[in-house]
């Protein structure tokens, strides 16, 4: 008895098979048996082998249908051939131009798993395609296709009326906008030259007219996605997926059957954050927001995978100069982006040093990028407060120290009932309260003081930090009868015919008619 094994070859193409001595030749050897004149001990330990071997064989399988989904690994390929172990007595083979790019590479290699279908099986021989129209696809693979339910690939050529021209391996089929996806595009060219999986749900006059659904693919792909995810997927997870559809609010992405939506704002911690950055078939990285299987609803968050810019904070302090840009405004003010994440805010009063500000339009425009000073800093609310810094002379900056009890020429900006808004010749705004006017009581201070009028008032305090100026129209009153009263002091010496009595009553009466005519 020969101690030995017989090599022998495959079809066409296969690696050659091993097998034992006396076993039926194959149809297709060519061999020749190799001796081994080893001692017989040998021979015993080559028995026990064979016996695994057969003991192994007679649990691999060989009975599969046409049509049947089979999962295997890549063991060998050639320029034609890709070969497949999938637990079969005789290994599979798929066409080497299924797994080829267009620069040639393969995308496949020894050991990868894959998953495809059984499209013959005669002669030994297994044929499996991982697509049918991969590659080319006569009439008698479409019909086993539609026979089978087996999924087909297509490139989509054009618009038609109603829908898409398919082909699928070289065979036109069409497919309707409704059974594209499971939204109808809003730009149907947009797919125009993308290759999808399809399934054939009409064949009629003789492969003469061959309708393809998408939308019947994803909904079975959802189905199955969902059963595993629902035992398995929870808020935080960190998953991939592909970017199906962009709109303005935000992009929806497949996560390997089933939809989710990335919201605009949680694409990035910006305010400026746009969905336009990505394009259908991107790969995206998110964070699970929310899952609600009820309404079959998934949000995710691009943002989340990043670090909180506010944890970074501390790198500003008050006083600080920054340069942003502008991303939103409302009627008091404007937000402006000092980095993505991390926006101050600018009251209209804190947008010029020398005019009021009605409305941040005055002063600023969206988008534009602007210098500022941080005022304050409260990161337990996630507030900055700013100020812009406009190209114009700043008479805060010192020189403000001075102007106590001094006299202004005031011109009204602002009438309410707790007072007057003024702005003084050096361009400093200021504040007149109620008590400090010269109206009496309960008259309507509103009737009496007009927004473009001018008026006398005293300086009482300045707050330049604060950026806060209070007057008074009854200390300004109250200064001019003690300047008069200085200036009488020093007329008196020259001229000692007007009586001090009767010049005192007389600058007396011209104070009182000022304080009853305001």
């Amino acid at each position: 008895m020969y101690a030995g094994i017989v090599r022998v070859p495959g079809p066409r193409g296969h690696p050659a098979r091993v097998t034992a001595p006396g076993t039926p030749a194959d149809p297709h050897y060519h061999g020749r048996i190799i001796m081994n004149t080893e001692h017989d001990q040998n021979e015993e330990r080559f028995e026990e082998n064979f016996e695994e071997m057969l003991e192994q064989s007679m649990n691999r399988r060989d009975d599969f249908d046409v049509g049947t989904k089979v999962r295997g690994s890549v063991v060998h390929s050639t320029e034609e051939l890709v070969f497949v172990d999938i637990s079969g007595k005789s290994e599979a083979v798929i066409p080497t131009e299924e797994f080829r790019s267009d620069d040639g590479t393969l995308s496949i290699g020894v050991g990868d798993a894959i998953e495809a279908y059984v499209v013959s099986t005669s002669r030994g021989e297994i044929r499996l395609t991982s697509g049918i129209g991969k590659s080319h696809a006569g009439p008698a693979l479409i019909q086993l296709a539609y026979r089978e339910g087996i999924p087909v690939f297509g490139t989509i050529q054009g618009t038609v009326k109603g829908g898409y021209s398919v082909s699928v391996g070289g065979t036109r089929c069409f497919c309707p906008f409704s059974q594209v996806d499971t939204r109808a595009p809003s730009d149907p060219s947009s797919l125009v030259n993308r290759s999808f999986q399809f399934k054939i749900i009409e064949h009629r006059e003789r492969g003469r007219n061959i309708i393809l659904s998408r939308t019947a693919l994803l909904e079975e792909k959802r189905k199955e996605t969902e059963e595993t995810l629902r035992e398995t997927l929870k808020p935080g997870d960190v998953i991939s997926g592909t970017v199906s559809v962009v709109r303005d609010f935000g992009v929806f992405v497949d996560i390997g059957g089933m939809e989710a939506l990335i919201p605009k704002s949680e694409l990035s911690w910006s305010r400026r954050a746009d969905t336009g950055a990505l394009r259908p078939g991107d790969s995206v990285k998110a964070a699970v927001k929310n899952v609600d299987w009820e309404s079959k609803k998934i949000s995710l968050s691009v943002k989340d995978l990043a670090p909180d810019p506010w944890s970074r904070v501390d790198r500003y302090e008050e006083g600080q100069t920054i340069t942003g840009r502008v991303v939103n405004m409302i009627k008091s003010g404007a937000f402006v982006e000092i980095e993505p994440g991390v926006d101050g805010f600018i009251h209209v009063s804190r947008m010029s040093h020398v005019r009021k500000v009605n409305s941040p339009e005055e002063a600023v425009s969206r988008d534009a990028e602007v210098t500022a000073r941080i005022l304050s800093i409260n990161a337990g609310e996630r507030k900055i407060s700013l100020e812009l810094i406009p190209d114009e002379h700043n008479p805060w900056d010192g020189g403000t120290g001075d102007m106590a009890k001094t006299l202004q020429e005031v011109t009204i900006e602002e009438v309410v009932p707790a007072g007057v808004g003024v702005r003084l010749e050096n361009g400093m705004r200021g504040f007149v309260p109620r008590g400090e006017l010269t109206a009496k009581g309960d008259q309507d201070i509103m009737k009496l003081y007009t927004a473009g009028n001018r008026m006398r008032a005293a300086v009482l305090r300045v707050e330049p930090e604060n950026r806060k100026c209070i007057l008074s129209e009854r200390e300004a009153l109250r200064i001019e009868e003690r300047q008069v009263y200085e200036s009488f002091i020093k007329k008196e010496g020259a001229s000692r015919s007007t009586s001090l009595g009767n010049l005192l009553k007389k600058n007396f009466d011209d104070i009182q008619k000022k304080i009853e005519d305001q």
